[in-house]
C-alpha cells in the first residue's frame, strides 16, 4: 500500500478511527477517575568528607563520588528502613516501605535524592525525612574509623521537611494524550488490517484495478420517491448517459448489436441497469429491444406493467413468432421480449440454438438488444445466453459484491470465450460527477422511466 491507498482507507474507515479514539480517550478518562492520588515527597543529602585539609579536598571529592554510587542502595536496605518504621510507628515491612522510595545519585556530585511516593502527602515526606535521618546516622556509625576518630564520610540532610502540594500521579492532561495516541495508533491499525482483508468492491478502483476491467459507468442509486426533480437532470441520468456514450465507443463499429447484461450473484441490480440502459438508449431516438432471459424468476411483465401474453418461453419452445410476443414499452422505441412462462428446464431452452437465432433476428431490426439474465454463479444461464450476443456488461454491486465472486462469474464469461466489454458499478456513492443518493424504499420504482407502481428487483 502506498501512501495514497492509506488516506483512501482512512477516508473509507474514517468512523473505526474516531470510535477507536474515543475509546482511548474514555479509557483515559476512566484510569485518570479510579487511580488513587499520589503524592511524591523529596529529601536530599548531601555527602562530604571530614578531612579539613584543602590540599587533600579534590581527592576527597572523588572518593565521596564514588561512595555515593553505593549509598543510593544502602538507603532502601532493612538497615535503615528498619529505624524509619519504628520512628514512625508504620505498619509496614522494610520490603514493602522500599518499594516507595527511590534513591539516586546526581551526575558528577556528591549529593543523593531521596523520592518517597504516598496516598499522603504528610506521610510521603514523614518519610522521606525519617529516612535522611536514619540514614546519616547509618553512616556515621560504619564510615567511623574508631571511637574517638571522626568518620571518614558525613552526610548532612540540605533538602525537604515540606510535603508536596499536588499530586504527582495521575496526571490528566498526559493520561488523555496517551489515550488519544493509542486509540489513533489502534484506529488505523484497525482500518488498515480490515481494508487489507476486506474483498468487498466498493468503488471504480476496486473494479479497475483489482479485476482488471474497464469500467464505464458508476451508476448512484435512485431518488427516494417524492425527492423531487426531473430525471434528465438528475445525477443518476448522467451516469446513464455516461453508460450509454461508453458502450458506443466499446466497439470499432458503434454500439454492439446485442449486450447481455448479467451479475455475479442475486442483487446486483442486472435487471434495473438492463431497463435503465435500454431506456436510455431507445430515448434519443434508436430502436432497442429488451429481452428477459431470466427465466427462472421472471419479474419484468409485473415490474413495467406488461399485458399478459406470449413471451421467451412461448417462442423458444412453441414457435410463437416474434411479433406475436413483443411489445412497445415506453415513449421511446423501446421494444420488450418478456419471458413469459416458468418453462420446465430454462437451462436447456436457453442454450440451445434457438435462442441465438432469436437475438439475430432482433439485431436485424433493432440498433441495440439489450439481454437481461439469470446471476452467473447460481446458474449456468447466464454463461449459456453469452455466446448469443456481442458481449457482456458486467454488474457489480457497491458494497455487496466480493472480488472473489466477481472474479469466478468473469471466468465463466471467460470460459466460454465471450468479450467483457465493461463493468458498471451499482449503487455507487459519489466518484466524479457522480453523487451518491439514498436508496429507493422497498416497494418503488425498480427502473427509471417506470412508474411508481413497480417493485424493486428482488433477485437482480
Amino acid at each position: 500500500m502506498d501512501l495514497h491507498d492509506y488516506i483512501d482507507t482512512l477516508r473509507r474507515r474514517w468512523r473505526l478511527v474516531t470510535l477507536c479514539v474515543l475509546l482511548g480517550l474514555a479509557g483515559a478518562v476512566a484510569v485518570t477517575t479510579l487511580m488513587p492520588p499520589t503524592y511524591t515527597a523529596t529529601a536530599q543529602l548531601f555527602v562530604a568528607t571530614s578531612d579539613e585539609d584543602s590540599g587533600n579536598a579534590y581527592q576527597g571529592g572523588l572518593f565521596t563520588q564514588q561512595r555515593v554510587k553505593s549509598y543510593t542502595r544502602i538507603i532502601t536496605s532493612p538497615a535503615v528502613l528498619n529505624g524509619v518504621i519504628s520512628e514512625l510507628g508504620l505498619n509496614t515491612t522494610p520490603g514493602r516501605l522500599a518499594d516507595k522510595i527511590d534513591a539516586q545519585a546526581p551526575l558528577d556530585t556528591t549529593l543523593v535524592d531521596i523520592r518517597v511516593s504516598d496516598g499522603s502527602a504528610e506521610r510521603a515526606q514523614a518519610i522521606a525525612d525519617a529516612t535522611a535521618v536514619q540514614f546519616t546516622k547509618y553512616i556515621t556509625a560504619i564510615e567511623g574509623s574508631t571511637a574517638d576518630a571522626p568518620p571518614l564520610v558525613k552526610a548532612s540532610v540540605v533538602g525537604g521537611s515540606e510535603p508536596p502540594s499536588s499530586p504527582t500521579s495521575p496526571r490528566p492532561a498526559l493520561n488523555l494524550a496517551i489515550g488519544l495516541l493509542v486509540g489513533a495508533v489502534v484506529g488505523v491499525a484497525c482500518a488498515v488490517l480490515r481494508q487489507s482483508l476486506d474483498t468487498t468492491v466498493r468503488s471504480t478502483d476496486d473494479l479497475g484495478t483489482g479485476l482488471g476491467v474497464t469500467v464505464l459507468a458508476a451508476i448512484p442509486p435512485p431518488r427516494r420517491q417524492g425527492a423531487g426533480g426531473q430525471i434528465g437532470t438528475t445525477q443518476r441520468s448522467e451516469a446513464l448517459a455516461q453508460l450509454r456514450t461508453r458502450l458506443r465507443f466499446s466497439t470499432e463499429n458503434g454500439f454492439p448489436a446485442s449486450v447481455l447484461v448479467g451479475g455475479a450473484l442475486p442483487q446486483e441490480g442486472r435487471t434495473r441497469t438492463a431497463v435503465d440502459l435500454a431506456t436510455t438508449v431507445a430515448r434519443p431516438g434508436q430502436r432497442v429491444v429488451l429481452v428477459e432471459a431470466d427465466l427462472r424468476r421472471p419479474c419484468l411483465s409485473t415490474a413495467l406493467g406488461l399485458r399478459h401474453g406470449p413471451g421467451l418461453t412461448d417462442v423458444l419452445a412453441h414457435g410463437i413468432p416474434l411479433y406475436q410476443a413483443l411489445q412497445d414499452w415506453d415513449e421511446g422505441g423501446l421494444r420488450v421480449l418478456p419471458a413469459g412462462p416458468v418453462p420446465a428446464d430454462p437451462g436447456t431452452l436457453l442454450s440451445s440454438p434457438d435462442f441465438a437465432r432469436v437475438v439475430r433476428a432482433l439485431c436485424s431490426d433493432a440498433d441495440l438488444v439489450v439481454v437481461d439474465s439469470p446471476p452467473v454463479l447460481s446458474f449456468a444461464d447466464a454463461a449459456a445466453l453469452a455466446p448469443a450476443t456481442d458481449g457482456v456488461l458486467f454488474v457489480v454491486r457497491a458494497g455487496r459484491a466480493r472480488r472473489g465472486d466477481a472474479e469466478r462469474a468473469l471466468d465463466a464469461f471467460t470460459a466460454v470465450r465471450v468479450r467483457v466489454l465493461g463493468a458498471v458499478l451499482t449503487g455507487a456513492r459519489a466518484e466524479g460527477v457522480i453523487a451518491w443518493q439514498p436508496p429507493s424504499e422497498p416497494g418503488r420504482a425498480a427502473c427509471t422511466q417506470v412508474p411508481d407502481a413497480v417493485p424493486t428487483e428482488q433477485h437482480g
